[in-house]
């Protein structure tokens, strides 16, 4: 292919599939912040992209004169833009090389298959080079972006992806991307080595198999993601537990103390008997019975629990009822007891206490033993969708790096136990539910 002819139907080509890969970087970029200076920024990476995928066109055009033949420019062009495309998500975006890395394999393997697809169309629909077949992969590029975001709207999250990255994650990331790399660059050399055009059955085959290695690669890059996002919560939750077990130990030191003093106060006032100020002494012995007359549920870490939310669901105008037979738990430790139902009734009072509707701000607990298992239940209202994601809800703060570990907890410790976790949420009722085999 030589002469001004065959340079202008590249460089119409190179506009076309550039075109379609900033658009499948934008989608894949999604959740990045930007850097300063952003347009400037993504001005200057566009132009790399124009200059290199140019140049290389340049040299097609020049290729009898060069010690090098079509393939060696091919996977020259297809490799570099790849690199560059990498680059230019470091360079505009505020993110790593990981990240960098996972959105420019993301968009770049898009591009790829909306590119694949409009050319099986092309030969489906005899569609002529030209106008119609810039169309179709406008179009198709718009189909493949709209089915990533559907299907993988809550699997692909790149702005995470920093914070959960490890050794081991980098190197199977860096394997889907060489994977991914090598599918986008042998497509095209196998098509020039076998002389194919867009109308060969064998071109349609090959395309097919094309765009399937490559959104495989991309699924391992996005699994790879999500077990390392896995891996690093249930780290996180398990060093939160062993928070919990310090902080049991803790306030369980404090609240005895507390409830000693609170007993010698009872006294006290009961010795002043009638001696005037008969309602502030009814005011303080009612405050007193919080600590010293709380919930009894013949388990000392469940009722250390309820005492402290008890006080809490007091100043937040909660009620917060319990029917627990405390004496059914002695099979779990007493800190893992004050983490799970400590967890549970915070998720509660979080949700309850949004609400401005007086008799909606209920949390009920129950704990009772029945057929060989042991049953808790919670239920409590809650405002707004609750979104669930792999059998949790997701947490609906804006900053999500330091929420949502308390279900995580949760889980951890049923799973412990060997329980059964179930969850559901329908017409404002949260209902939490765990099963517990006994001995």
């Amino acid at each position: 292919m030589t002469g001004l002819g065959g340079l202008l139907l590249l460089v119409w080509f190179d506009f076309g599939m550039l075109a379609a890969l900033l658009v499948c970087c934008v989608v894949a970029g999604q959740g990045l912040e930007r850097r300063e200076l952003f347009w400037l920024r993504l001005a200057a990476a566009v132009l790399a992209e124009c200059l290199w995928a140019g140049m290389c066109t340049y040299q097609w055009i020049l290729t009898e004169n060069l010690f090098w033949g079509p393939s060696g420019i091919v996977i020259c062009k297809y490799l570099g833009t790849f690199l560059l495309t990498i680059g230019a998500f470091r360079l505009c975006l505020r993110c790593g090389w990981p990240a960098a890395l996972y959105g420019g394999t993301t968009g770049y393997i898009l591009q790829h298959c909306a590119e694949r697809v409009a050319e099986i169309a092309q030969a489906a629909l005899d569609v002529p080079p030209g106008w119609g077949e810039k169309l179709l992969l406008l179009a198709s590029t718009a189909v493949v972006c709209l089915c990533f975001v559907l299907v993988f709207r809550n699997r692909y999250n790149i702005s995470e992806y920093d914070r959960y990255s490890n050794g081991e994650g980098d190197v199977m990331l860096l394997t889907a991307a060489s994977a991914a790399g090598a599918v986008i660059v042998l497509e095209p050399l196998i098509r020039i080595e076998l002389g194919l055009t867009i109308n060969d059955r064998a071109m349609i085959f090959l395309n097919i198999l094309s765009v399937l290695l490559s959104l495989l690669a991309m699924v391992v890059s996005m699994c790879q993601m999500r077990q390392a996002e896995s891996k690093k919560k249930a780290q996180i939750a398990t060093q939160l537990l062993h928070a919990e077990r310090s902080r049991y130990a803790l306030e369980k030191e404090t609240v005895d103390a507390i409830n000693i003093r609170c007993h010698d106060i009872k006294h006290q006032i009961a010795a002043l008997g009638g001696v005037g100020r008969e309602r502030e002494l009814q005011e303080i012995e009612r405050l007193v019975d919080i600590y010293d007359c709380g919930l009894k549920t013949e388990c000392a870490a469940l009722d250390l629990v309820l005492a402290g939310k008890s006080l809490m669901c007091l100043n937040k105008h909660i009620e917060l009822t319990c029917m627990a037979d405390g004496r059914r738990l002695t099979f779990m430790e007493d800190a893992d007891i004050y983490a799970l139902f400590g967890n549970i009734l915070d998720n509660a009072i979080e949700a309850v206490e949004q609400l401005d509707d007086q008799e909606k701000r209920l949390i009920s607990l129950a704990v009772h033993a029945k057929d060989h298992f042991l049953h808790v239940s919670q239920e409590n209202y809650y405002s707004g969708e609750l979104v669930m994601e792999r059998g949790l809800p997701m947490t609906t703060k804006q900053d999500k790096r330091f929420h949502g570990f308390g279900m995580q907890s949760i889980r951890m410790l049923t799973e412990k136990y060997g329980g059964d976790l179930r969850l559901r949420a329908s017409g404002g009722m949260y209902r939490l539910s765990i099963l517990f085999p006994m001995d």
